[in-house]
């Protein structure tokens, strides 16, 4: 059964003291600026505790204030708080064999405020975004990636969609030796438009078709702007971290590029870069909840 229990914290942002300069001074508490007790730090039914030099205040004290919801859980030994003005956290993938569950906000058709958490612990991202429609859902990966034997965690987001619009963006997570031991943490990942602008050269042929040059190589496709990008689908693609990048995908243009990446002075590059006439069957690794 929970219950309501007193929890102590620090409130060194919170909390304004007078200070006090006789035993009988009242001790005066502030919440955003405004007053909520007058006691003397002598009282010991006072929600004001000294302790070494700082002072502690009772958190369910001062919650409606702070508009927090307050419960203990006896039995489980755990103690919850959460805002009562906030959307709350829930997850939205799961991976078994990687033993890792994504947690998120949802707020106005997007999610933000994502956490990841594994056995290793938990990391906040709070600069992801993603669509929360439960098909453009984060995908969720695990494997190795950069051939160094350990599983990479990747999480494919997506940032855009709509009428022949898929926009993605990856993250990748390696384990890194710290002196708290292996944590995951986030690699840098080489901008696809990029790699395109500086390595792939398209120019008009006839009034239908481009030539596209991508280093010695040459393709004769139907004509579009291949660097107009209204698909940009990253994916796990053979083993390795791909991204997929054509100009429309519904009705779907003829072919598009695709580019595969290798781990290379601590960050993930352009392998190589090819042209292929059909976007490849990528596979769907997590489950959306």
């Amino acid at each position: 059964m929970k219950i309501k229990w007193c929890f102590s914290v620090i409130i060194l942002l919170l909390i304004t003291v007078v200070p006090v300069t006789f035993a009988a001074a009242p001790f005066k508490v502030f919440v955003n600026g405004q007053p909520i007790f007058g006691t003397s730090i002598y009282d010991t039914s006072s929600i004001v505790r000294i302790i070494g030099g700082a002072p502690f205040v009772a958190l369910e004290s001062i919650s409606s204030e702070l508009k927090l919801d307050v419960e203990y859980d006896e039995k489980n030994k755990t103690l919850h708080v959460s805002n009562k003005g906030e959307p709350q956290s829930e997850v939205v993938a799961t991976l078994k064999k990687a033993k890792a569950a994504l947690y998120a906000t949802k707020r106005e058709g997007h999610l933000e405020k994502f956490r990841l958490q594994t056995d290793e612990g938990i990391r906040w991202f709070p600069y992801w975004r993603s669509s929360d429609a439960p098909s453009y859902g984060p995908r969720f990966f695990f494997e190795d990636i950069n051939q160094d034997r350990k599983e990479e965690l990747v999480v494919i987001l997506t940032t855009e969609h709509g009428t022949g619009i898929l926009v993605t963006e990856a993250h990748v997570l390696q384990k890194t030796k710290t002196n708290i031991g292996e944590v995951y943490e986030e690699m840098l990942i080489d901008d696809p438009e990029a790699i395109i602008k500086k390595n792939v050269h398209t120019k008009k042929v006839s009034n239908d078709q481009v030539e596209i040059t991508i280093g010695k190589k040459k393709t004769i496709a139907t004509l579009y702007d291949y660097l107009k990008h209204e698909v940009i689908d990253f994916s796990i693609y053979k083993g390795k971290l791909v991204v997929y990048m054509s100009g429309q995908l519904s009705p779907p243009t003829e072919g598009g590029i695709l580019i595969t990446y290798q781990f290379k002075d601590h960050m993930y590059q352009a392998k190589k870069i090819e042209y292929l006439k059909k976007r490849p069957d990528f596979i769907m690794e997590s489950s959306f909840q």
